[in-house]
């Protein structure tokens, strides 16, 4: 099993490295491009180059269905999962959806996993999350109308704090290591593979992302990547060790739903945060815009971009480490 998965691994490596700088490049051919809103030059940055992520993962995945054959439903449903958020990421990259549009359409992305274990029981049969000192839970019915959340709510979680240059690989390569640890300690082969070839895509990408970045992901790889980590926990019975590693997500979505009343889409409200001429980023003060993490991190005395960054990713290594106590706690219990 190490052989094949450090194989996949390592397709899934170096397709989304190769394929990120092509991608870019026709992006720019073609003028889909960002402002780094961010630097005080404001550059013009390829965007929705985080497909790459998804297209090296999915090739990643693909061959391990042939090699573990008794996972490839779960690694076929985990593969449309991640595929449909990411195409719904697509299309608001080039045509912009309102935000109750944008949510409303993630929540479709559970579709693949209610199918299967609809239709294979056998295989698969979600409602039993395991917690804690507790252990086991049943809430089979009662989870139908949360399973379409646990995909959409991690997506757009990723996707609100992908903000600042590297934040999304870095923090989401943090929660994967956290689930891929857990997985071991769980003894979750499922979890092992997937958050694996997910970890090795992630690190392909960084390198174009990290500050200064190179490309931005757009909403095809945040949501993809989301719905990834979402997915993972489903199918690996890891909700609650999901929940706990995207604490730092979580707890921006919540700040923003909360400011803004509900699914909004961002554009209509005034930016939380302004950068002044030497780079530094400092809350807007205005006060009809939302709250955020970047923006309560920054503060009125300000930091600069890589400086929040790096905040951000403690609150994420705080996050994964409670993620991976978590699981221990959960492996007495079972």
């Amino acid at each position: 099993m190490l052989i094949e998965l450090s194989v996949a691994g390592l397709i899934s490596f170096i397709s989304t490295f190769i394929l990120t700088h092509f991608i870019a490049e026709f992006m720019k051919k073609i003028n889909h491009v960002g402002i780094d809103i961010h630097k005080p030059e404001k550059p013009k940055i390829p965007t929705s180059c985080g497909i790459s992520i998804i297209i090296g993962l999915v090739l990643g995945i693909l061959l391990l269905v042939k090699l573990f054959p008794n996972y490839a439903p779960l690694m076929i449903t985990f593969i449309a999962t991640v595929i449909i958020a990411s195409i719904i990421g697509l299309v608001d990259d080039f045509i912009v959806l309102g935000g109750l549009s944008k949510m409303g359409l993630t929540l479709t992305s559970f579709l693949p996993i209610a199918l299967l274990s609809l239709l294979r029981p056998d295989v698969y049969v979600f409602g039993r999350p395991e917690v804690p000192i507790i252990g086991r839970l049943r809430l089979t019915i009662v989870y139908w109308f949360i399973l379409p959340f646990i995909i959409a709510g991690p997506a757009n979680a990723v996707n609100m704090l992908d903000v600042l240059n590297g934040v999304m690989p870095l923090t989401t390569i943090m929660a994967s290591l956290s689930l891929l640890i857990s997985s071991l300690l769980l003894k979750r082969e499922l979890g092992i593979i997937l958050s694996l070839i997910l970890l090795a895509s992630l690190l392909g990408y960084l390198p174009y992302n990290i500050y200064p970045a190179k490309v931005f992901s757009g909403d095809c790889g945040s949501l993809g990547v989301g719905a990834a980590l979402g997915a993972i926990a489903l199918l690996a019975r890891l909700e609650i060790v999901a929940l706990v590693a995207l604490f730092p997500h979580i707890m921006n979505a919540f700040y923003v739903i909360a400011f803004v009343k509900g699914f909004k889409e961002h554009r209509q409200f005034p930016r939380p945060t302004k950068v002044t001429e030497k780079g530094i980023i400092i809350d807007s003060g205005n006060p009809r815009a939302p709250i955020t993490l970047v923006r309560l991190i920054a503060g009125s005395e300000g930091a600069k971009e890589n400086e929040i960054v790096k905040n951000i990713c403690i609150l994420q290594v705080i996050a994964s480490c409670l993620a991976v106590i978590t699981a221990f706690l959960i492996s007495i219990a079972t």
